[in-house]
């Protein structure tokens, strides 16, 4: 991931998700899926933020150090995803930041709570953030090969 890419990515994802809570789950169709609802009650402007994770995806307890791949994260049942959602429930938002060199999704709650999520695959997509009602105006993603893409709405200035 370029050095530029990851500072664009990580503004627009800071402004996005900055000061939003986990306020709802959903599971996709098969359970390497996880969706996570983000809203900002703050900012009535905005509609809510969707994070698709397909991918492994944990909760550490307090700021670690974080695998450098899907191998590495350990491997929840669903059950144990439930109960991480749970535990961060309306939980707000402090922090964000990519991992580098790969996209890996680290977002700081107010509890110390850190949720990682893998970023690093070679062939397939392994999470993306863009709004509820996908209006195409915000979106991010770690794309394959460590790359990381993002779509922002005209005039937000990235750099």
């Amino acid at each position: 991931m370029k050095t530029e890419e990851q500072f664009s990515a990580e503004k627009v994802l800071k402004y996005l998700l900055i000061g939003s809570q986990v306020d709802g789950v959903k599971f996709g169709s098969d359970s390497g899926t996880t969706i996570l609802n983000f809203s900002n009650y703050r900012r009535k402007e905005d509609s809510d933020f969707v994070l698709s994770i397909e991918t492994a995806w944990t909760l550490y307890p307090k700021p670690t150090d974080y695998p450098s791949c899907e191998e590495e994260v350990p491997n929840l049942t669903e059950k144990e995803q439930f109960q991480h959602i749970w535990s961060m429930r309306r939980e707000k938002v402090v922090k964000v930041e990519l991992g580098n060199p790969s996209p890996h999704l680290i977002i700081h709650l107010q509890s110390n709570k850190v949720l990682f999520v893998n970023g690093h695959d070679p062939n397939y997509e392994c999470w993306q953030l863009e709004e509820e009602w996908m209006s195409g105006d915000w979106l991010v993603v770690a794309a394959p090969g460590d790359e990381v893409a993002v779509w922002c709405l005209d005039g937000f200035e990235v750099f």
